[in-house]
């Protein structure tokens, strides 16, 4: 109630968020918004003299325990940075200031400072901390109860002392002043996505028609490895991705640990660029859950000319052009497993977009690729090569391109039973109608790549197939040789601590032996539970009649999965290739 009455009260009055007079620039009222700020204009080197009032802790922090930290461990502080070169050259901290009153929290700041000529924004940040830190925190159990028991808000108490006046300035700007030299400055970007909210997701594009310096500057949130709110940069046509904001490359952006800033000069070749900008759901411009950036509002990526003379000229408006895929299996529900083929006429390019489900390294709904004429899988969708797709963190995207020599091919995909376009059991992706698989054509080689019906693969190199076997089956399958030849066998069962329960073998019909069969010791993780097990070796075998055998025990098979099933679950089984080595 004593925080609202203040806020009515200051609209009552009307006061002015920033006083202007002469050449004094001045805030007050700090405690009501998180953030507020104002300007001025040096015209020459100087020293000026700020007076500002905040609050923290009466020591710096430590050590560092949460992203959520600020190594200053102030609260309510202010700080300056250079229009410019967006750079802080000021800031209230726990060794320049000194206690304020009697105030348990309070901090004063009342020195002369040194600047260069130039524009100036002045910041102040208020965040109103948790209620416990371990770090010598703010606010403690005995304050807290008597904000219970007695109604007295110690917050409202302390911000009525905040304020920054900073005096013998050339020029003063208000926020709507600062608003205005913002825009300016942005509007030298070659392309910039600021202004941003929780959860949105960007993304615009340029053309360059000749080689051109660039200066990448963005903010975001990462922590330990992880980034939160990041973009990255790729080339439209090849789908290839030039920059990306990761938080090993990063360094601190000012106030909490995770505010992460990013500045980096390299030559972009002519080509189609896309600039993409993704947030979490909290942690913005919105609202700082923690101490923001010294440049809060160019959190987002922009591009600048590196070069002075840089010619705008050689930057054109980007124009995308909707290409249709070559295949594509979108839309997949639970439990389901679709393909479809394509042939490659030359070496080509094709992109691949796939969207799928994984979470610790493994994948739970992907696609993979595989030759038509030996089953090799030529292309898998792997959890180390994806990024987050929006919404779960579980949701995983691939987006790029890889190369394909002549040839049919097969593009698989497969889902378990739960998370799918069919029902979401968490956030969906950014874009669920695109959960599946789909390739689409490079510029270059839109006339090599053509998808085809499945009675036109060829299947002519495969000996024997006994796959998507199920629950106490027995297959077998007889075929004969002519001539020495190597087989290349590629099985899938079940097996654990040295035994295998689901196994191929392949036997000579005369005389009877057996000439392979499939051990544990000789297989592989395939996958999904530690007891999927694989197979993929090559043998040869002389001239002759031979069967080729497949057993499963009375669990776990192909669709009546106990555990996780397998990556390739579709071949639950085995299959002989012929290796062709004219």
């Amino acid at each position: 109630m004593v925080r609202m009455w203040k806020i009515i009260s200051v609209l009552l009055i009307g006061t002015n968020l920033l006083l202007a007079e002469g050449h004094v620039l001045e805030l007050k009222h700090l405690g009501i918004r998180q953030l507020k700020y104002g300007g001025f204009v040096l015209n020459n080197d100087r020293e000026i003299h700020i007076r500002a009032i905040g609050a923290g802790s009466d020591r710096a922090m430590p050590r560092i325990r949460s992203y959520q930290d600020d190594p200053e461990n102030m609260f309510a502080y202010a700080w300056i940075i250079n229009t410019a070169t967006r750079k802080m050259v000021w800031r209230m901290t726990i060794d320049n200031t000194k206690k304020y009153k009697r105030s348990a929290w309070n901090r004063i700041f009342d020195e002369m400072v040194s600047l260069k000529a130039g524009e100036y924004e002045v910041y102040f940040a208020a965040v109103e901390p948790s209620f416990f830190s371990l770090n010598g925190g703010f606010i403690s159990l005995g304050k807290l109860i008597e904000k219970i028991f007695t109604g007295k808000d110690k917050w409202d108490e302390a911000a009525d002392d905040w304020q920054v006046r900073v005096e013998d300035v050339d020029e003063v700007r208000s926020e709507r002043g600062v608003r205005e030299a913002l825009k300016r400055l942005k509007e030298k970007a070659i392309i910039q996505i600021t202004n941003l909210h929780d959860n949105d997701r960007a993304r615009r594009g340029f053309t360059l028609i000749k080689p051109a310096k660039v200066e990448i500057y963005a903010i975001g949130e990462g922590y330990r490895g992880e980034m939160y709110d990041y973009g990255w940069i790729i080339n439209a046509d090849t789908r290839e991705k030039v920059w990306v904001m990761r938080e090993e490359d990063s360094e601190d952006a000012g106030g909490a640990v995770k505010n992460r800033l990013f500045r980096e000069r390299l030559t972009l070749q002519p080509g189609n660029y896309l600039v993409y900008y993704r947030l979490d759901d909290s942690h913005s411009p919105d609202e700082w859950n923690a101490n923001p950036p010294y440049d809060p509002y160019f959190w987002g990526i922009s591009i600048f000319p590196a070069e002075k003379d840089f010619n705008y000229g050689i930057v054109k408006k980007y124009r995308e052009t909707i290409k249709k895929p070559i295949v594509s299996i979108t839309r997949v529900g639970d439990y389901a497993y679709r393909e479809a083929f394509f042939e490659v006429k030359e070496n080509a390019k094709i992109r691949v977009h796939a969207l799928g489900e994984g979470r610790d390294g493994e994948m739970f709904d992907y696609g993979w690729i595989t030759n038509a004429e030996n089953g090799e899988t030529v292309w898998k969708m792997r959890y180390e090569d994806t990024e987050h797709a929006g919404g779960a963190s579980k949701n995983r995207l691939f987006d790029g391109v890889i190369e394909l020599p002549p040839g049919d091919y097969v593009v698989h995909y497969q889902t378990d039973d739960s998370h799918s376009y069919e029902e979401w059991n968490s956030a969906p992706p950014d874009d669920p109608e695109e959960w599946g698989i789909a390739l689409y054509p490079v510029a270059a080689d839109e006339n090599k790549v053509t998808a085809v019906a499945k009675r036109k693969v060829k299947h002519g190199n495969i000996i024997a197939k006994l796959v998507r076997v199920g629950d106490d089956e027995h297959l077998k399958k007889q075929f004969t040789l002519t001539e020495t030849t190597k087989i290349r066998i590629y099985a899938l069962g079940e097996g654990d601590s040295g035994e295998m329960y689901d196994y191929g073998w392949i036997e000579s019909v005369k005389p009877h032996r057996i000439v392979w069969r499939m051990r544990y010791r000789n297989t592989e993780h395939a996958g999904g539970a530690r007891k999927n097990r694989m197979v993929d070796t090559v043998i040869t075998l002389e001239p002759g009649t031979y069967r080729v055998h497949y057993q499963s025990d009375d669990s776990h098979s192909f669709r009546h999965w106990n555990e996780k099933p397998p990556y390739d679950a579709v071949n639950w089984g085995i299959t002989l290739y012929k290796i062709d080595e004219k």
